[in-house]
């Protein structure tokens, strides 16, 4: 000891004896601390010493030629305290397994290979969180290549009784088991630490049952835009799946030295090898937005959903028009040509084929025409009465419906009706609507009634990501559970303002809310509510609300601003052109009759929400009345198999629909918004009627009393009447927001060639 105290400076060793010195201090300082500080903390440690200074040690640097070498120098010193320290690195396991299991087809007699599973963490959260092990799973093997882990797992088993939990050493490119087959085939953060990855992808494909079984990963990943061209359609959507470069090339590195491979390519032979049918790209917000994914897939050519979506393409005539290889002229289904160039390719079918539900037509979501949207949908609900279609178009099982998606509320309440229509075919441009529909239906599908009448009568729910992943996730496709998974914690939040304070429409209600606050009237809107008569309802509107909404400085800085018609209320400048009168005298004769026609409180869900922000059970869209919701959510036959929800132009989807099989088009005011001068209007039109039969009938509303364009349906072979017309100090339904309703009827046949006005 005293060699090393007793340093001479002019020595030249001088250094190297002071650097031994200091060392030593502190390896003694350091170990007789880590024998008196708690259990959480040397593993805490241990954990920071094995991953983020050990890699950088020179004794560290050398690779081994044998794969299990290398596990072993990493896991050995921290085996036993592994899963202590892995919480906060290892995001999204629990929800990995939940989806996995939801997406099950049996939730018995299972057998589960977790491959890479470590210590059996992934086993116990299963069994603790998901599901019973000795009632869900007939076998579960865990394979792992680490002895010491391995161990662990081994004492986890006994510990916990797990007579059907085997633990096998093994490597996952070559390993055997008793069972031919496995329903479920998990990867939890090991793919990226498999050298020859693709040899246990390949194993895993070749274990996997070919008829319902799935296969689950969760795990590091440094995906961009790049790696997704020229097979989008397989990828089960592209929400946060760019990772920028900073964070790509940052992790990269840094795993790299723990020997953690976080190259896109295993997740990309993933998404190759097997059908996708749900993706969901994440950041571990807690550790520097590490980005993760967490990914479910199945068998690319034999899956059971898979059959179902070509048969609903072959038989569910009026679907989609088929293949004809005669007539090169009649379009053919977007999604059958998606299918049969990726067939071509050899890549998997796009992945909405291996959804449960065939409620999503195939779309291309990278198509330019859906980038004015920037991920938000317009409607969180919507506005025409559905209670006047009934009586106005008296729909039957011998109807074949199309209708404008819009929030879902209106082909909901078609579908409820005592005789609903044989196929509801509903359109919309803008994918988040669709994204909101496919909730919904999910919802009435998998929810009971009280937790459905949360997520849309309340528009708040506590649990929302567990629901989601849990129960609805099934019935969902990739693109609207990214979707959702992204925005529902806002979007539902117990406490944030709830569903309908989202939507462009959401400045509307913000804005009224915000009138009523600084003039004093939230109580009288809250008596207006309430009142239990039509004469009370209209002494507060005309005495209280009424002065103070249609006042000159409301008109002209809000209901007169275009920006604010088109930003708030979706009114385009074209629509707004069509009013017969001045735009504020057009909401006063929208508004005023209101007051006198029905109930706000009781009888016009509309207003209601408009100004509560949520539903009343006795008064709201058919979908969550509880006969509604008894008709919808039947197991058997149930109205929610004929629904279609198409995400593309109205237009687009007329000229591939098979021709003379619609029966009823319900367009809303959609054509209000088109140029006058243009020919947008004549081309749909024309579209209408090729694929409407005869005696089809197109369902309108409308700003003007006489749209401009009716002519034009006229001129075309339709036979226009108007339903209802609104006078001043009249009211056509119960939103009243429309000067007219038609029905424009094809009374003619006729060849599906465009028309020219002029020449006739």
């Amino acid at each position: 000891m005293s060699s090393f105290v007793s340093v001479d400076s002019s020595d030249a060793d001088a250094p190297t004896q002071t650097w031994k010195l200091t060392v030593f201090i502190v390896t003694a300082i350091s170990t007789l601390a880590f024998f008196h500080i708690n259990e959480k903390t040397r593993s805490l440690i241990l954990f920071a010493w094995a991953c983020f200074i050990k890699p950088f040690t020179p004794s560290n640097r050398k690779t081994h030629s044998n794969h299990q070498s290398n596990l072993e120098s990493f896991y050995k010193t921290q085996a036993k305290i592994y899963d202590s320290t892995r919480k906060v690195l290892l995001k999204g396991r629990e929800d990995a397994l939940t989806l996995a299991f939801s997406h099950l087809p049996n939730k018995k007699e299972n057998v589960w290979i977790d491959i890479g599973g470590g210590t059996g963490l992934n086993i116990e959260n299963m069994d603790k969180y998901v599901a019973p092990l000795k009632s869900s799973f007939k076998a579960v093997y865990l394979i792992d290549l680490s002895p010491s882990l391995c161990e662990v797992a081994k004492k986890r088993v006994a510990e916990n009784g797990w007579d059907n939990v085997h633990v096998y050493c093994a490597d996952a490119c070559d390993f055997e088991i008793p069972h031919k087959e496995a329903d479920l085939i998990t990867f939890s953060y090991s793919l990226s630490m498999i050298p020859s990855y693709y040899s246990a992808i390949d194993h895993a494909a070749k274990l996997l049952k070919r008829e319902g079984g799935h296969i689950c990963a969760v795990d590091f990943g440094i995906q961009s835009d790049i790696n997704a061209v020229g097979r989008t359609n397989t990828l089960g959507g592209l929400v946060n799946r760019h990772v920028p470069w900073i964070y790509r090339t940052f992790w990269r590195i840094w795993f790299e030295c723990d020997k953690v491979i976080l190259d896109p390519s295993r997740r990309e032979y993933l998404e190759y090898r097997f059908g996708t049918v749900k993706s969901l790209n994440c950041y571990n917000k807690t550790l520097g937005k590490i980005p993760y994914y967490i990914w479910l897939g199945v068998n690319k050519s034999h899956d059971t959903q898979l059959m179902h979506r070509f048969n609903s393409l072959a038989i569910e005539s009026p679907y989609l028009a088929p293949m004809d290889v005669k007539n090169n002229n009649v379009p053919n289904s977007k999604c059958l040509e998606a299918a049969l160039d990726n067939a071509k390719k050899g890549l998997p079918f796009p992945s909405l084929f291996y959804q449960r539900e065939a409620w999503r037509v195939y779309y291309d979501e990278l198509s330019d025409r859906y980038e004015p949207f920037k991920n938000q949908y317009i409607y969180a609900f919507t506005w025409e009465d559905p209670r006047e279609d009934a009586k106005i178009l008296k729909l039957s099982s011998k109807d074949t419906v199309l209708c404008i998606t819009s929030a879902g509320d209106n082909l909901l309440s078609y579908a409820a009706l005592p005789d609903p229509p044989r196929r509801i075919h509903g359109v919309d441009l803008n994918p988040c609507q669709g994204h909101l529909a496919e909730l919904k239906l999910a919802s009435l599908r998998a929810l009971p009634l009280e937790t459905t009448w949360k997520l849309f009568g309340e528009g708040k729910i506590e649990n929302f990501k567990e629901l989601l992943i849990e129960k609805l996730s099934p019935h969902l496709s990739s693109n609207a559970f990214q979707y959702w998974m992204n925005q529902g914690h806002v979007a539902f939040d117990i406490n944030g303002k709830g569903l309908y304070d989202t939507g462009s429409t959401r400045w509307a209600l913000r804005l009224a809310k915000y009138v009523f606050k600084v003039t004093g009237l939230t109580s009288k809107v809250e008596e207006l509510c309430n009142a239990k008569t039509m004469n009370e309802q209209r002494e507060i509107w005309e005495s209280s609300i009424r002065p103070v909404l249609f006042n000159f400085a409301v008109g002209k800085l809000f209901v007169g601003n275009p920006v604010f018609l088109w930003k708030a209320l979706g009114v385009p400048a074209n629509q707004a052109a069509m009013m017969d009168t001045s735009i504020l005298q057009y909401f006063i004769d929208t508004l005023d009759p209101i007051i006198g026609r029905s109930m706000v409180g009781s009888d016009n869900y509309f207003y209601y929400l408009t100004l509560k922000s949520h539903y009343r059970k006795n008064n709201c869209p058919d979908y969550i009345s509880k006969h509604g919701f008894k008709v919808l959510s039947r197991k058997v036959n149930s109205p929610l198999d004929n629904i279609r929800l198409h995400t593309d132009t109205l237009n687009d989807v007329l000229v591939r629909l098979t021709k003379k099989t619609i029966s009823v088009a319900v367009i809303m005011d959609h054509m209000d918004w088109f140029d006058p001068s243009g020919e947008d209007a004549d081309d749909e039109i024309d579209a209408l009627f090729g694929a409407l039969c005869v005696d089809g009938r197109v369902m309108l509303r409308s700003a003007a009393q006489v749209p401009w364009y009716i002519k034009n349906f006229e001129k075309r072979g339709f036979e226009c009447q108007a339903a209802a017309t609104r006078t001043s100090g009249t009211s056509i339904d119960r939103v009243n927001m429309y000067a007219s309703t038609w029905i424009c009827t094809k009374k003619v046949e006729g060849d599906h060639m465009n028309f020219d006005l002029d020449a006739k």
